[in-house]
């Protein structure tokens, strides 16, 4: 009698132990998907990790500095918790943007290279075709051409959103205004053009992130005419929570109409202490209704302070080498919101989804 009161005790306990451990797996939080901007020093390398653990990189900073860049990246992924790019998209064939490829592929696996397609030569860089073979060879002569429309197919995590990440400009061509009758854009009325960009600039790819009502913008270095396509007549693209500054800040780019088109919560710059962070650009990043907050990587020390962001909101604030600050941002689907945090400071500001 006692040894069948001890089982029955036991398999209750079992029983119990199971409903708790069953409870608490049930209360893990999901993994949010995250976002870090790394300090290339004026470069761009922008690493995304999704929920379900995949890796997107999005450009990979310079070459030399002794791999500085390529370490960088590598720190960036070792917070996320990933030691592999799952997709590498090269927006444009620009040093700053490529440049870092071949001391990245040596050092960590990437498993998909995308880009917006071959070229054999690049008139603003003399030394086009030893880099462009340094990114092949490193690619292993595998690369996709990411065109207008194309999405890059993303995993998803049980319990959370689908992931869609899509391009909507690549090699000078834009994505086409769908429905009969497309509503034209109130902004456009007021839209300005400037002279046509001949360089590997305007060829960007541009690429929309969008997960449980989040929007992410990011254009590589595109400039001001290919801007004003992908919003006027008709606005393709709708408001975005996160706007990454187009092309480092620069005033060739960040056209007026489509920053009040895009209506952004957040733009965060990745800049260099003396590349980038314009002073008309910031000016018109600050003026927009809807922004809450403009991040920048930098610094811009050759600007005034008030043509920066206020320093809190800056991740790397003096010149030197070891100045590698992240800015990292987490988006919660389920609280339908986002958060930003500067790594130099530690803060950590959220934002609601729009």
């Amino acid at each position: 009698m006692f040894t069948l009161r001890r089982n029955a005790a036991a398999i209750v306990a079992a029983l119990v132990l199971a409903v708790s451990l069953s409870g608490a797996r049930q209360k893990t939080p999901l993994r949010p998907l995250e976002i870090f901007y790394v300090d290339v020093e004026g470069g761009a390398a922008t690493l995304i990790v999704t929920p379900a653990g995949e890796s997107i990189l999005i450009d990979t900073g310079w070459p030399g500095f002794d791999g500085r860049d390529a370490k960088r990246i590598q720190q960036a992924m070792s917070s996320a918790g990933i030691t592999a790019i799952d997709h590498l998209v090269i927006t444009h064939y620009h040093t700053d943007h490529y440049g870092g490829v071949p001391a990245l592929a040596a050092a960590v696996p990437i498993r998909k290279f995308y880009d917006h397609g071959p070229m054999t030569q690049l008139a603003e860089d003399a030394d086009f075709a030893t880099k462009y073979a340094a990114y092949r060879s490193a690619a292993k002569n595998k690369t996709e051409t990411l065109r207008p429309g194309s999405e890059i197919k993303l995993r998803s995590a049980a319990g959370t959103p689908p992931v869609t990440l899509r391009c909507l400009a690549a090699a000078g061509e834009t994505i086409v205004a769908s429905g009969s009758q497309p509503r034209s854009n109130p902004e456009c009325a007021s839209a300005t053009l400037k002279a046509d960009d001949p360089s590997d600039n305007a060829r960007s790819i541009v690429l929309l992130l969008r997960y449980g009502g989040f929007d992410f913008f990011d254009a590589g270095d595109l400039t001001w005419n290919i801007e004003h396509r992908l919003v006027c007549p008709v606005n393709q693209i709708g408001d975005v929570d996160l706007y990454q500054v187009t092309h480092h800040g620069a005033e060739t780019s960040n056209n007026v109409t489509l920053l009040r088109s895009l209506r952004p919560t957040v733009a965060i710059m990745n800049n260099g202490p003396r590349k980038g962070g314009h002073p008309d650009t910031v000016r018109a990043l600050l003026g927009l209704s809807s922004l809450k907050d403009l991040y920048q990587v930098h610094l811009n020390v050759t600007s005034k302070s008030d043509e920066n962001a206020p320093a809190d909101f800056i991740a790397n604030l003096v010149e030197q080498p070891d100045a590698a600050h992240l800015i990292t941002v987490s988006v919660d689907a389920a609280a339908r919101s986002f958060s930003v945090t500067n790594g130099r400071t530690g803060t950590k500001k959220s934002y609601p989804f729009k």
